[in-house]
């Protein structure tokens, strides 16, 4: 109800239950143009616990505002499923 069917929610859901850790949003600037990066993120790597993150992908919804934007009138969303977005 919440996303309007605009999200696969249980696909989404399925990210966050089954890896292990955390993402870590990365969020780039170059003039106008806005980039975000996910990575999985490690505060400690432990050679017995290592294992490739390249398929650590998580679905991350991003909401954003702008200077044209208001918080009543905003309706800016973007779901992250990739390593680079935006």
């Amino acid at each position: 109800q919440i996303t309007n069917g605009t999200l696969d929610v249980k696909k989404l859901m399925k990210t966050w239950i089954l890896h292990k850790g955390f993402p870590l949003v990365t969020v780039f600037r170059k003039g106008k143009i806005i980039s975000v990066q996910q990575e999985k993120f490690l505060h400690r790597v432990e050679p017995e616990n290592w294992t490739s993150d390249a398929s650590y992908l998580w679905d991350i919804p991003l909401t954003y505002i702008t200077n044209s934007c208001n918080l009543t009138y905003c309706n800016n969303a973007y779901l992250l499923d990739q390593k680079l977005g935006m």
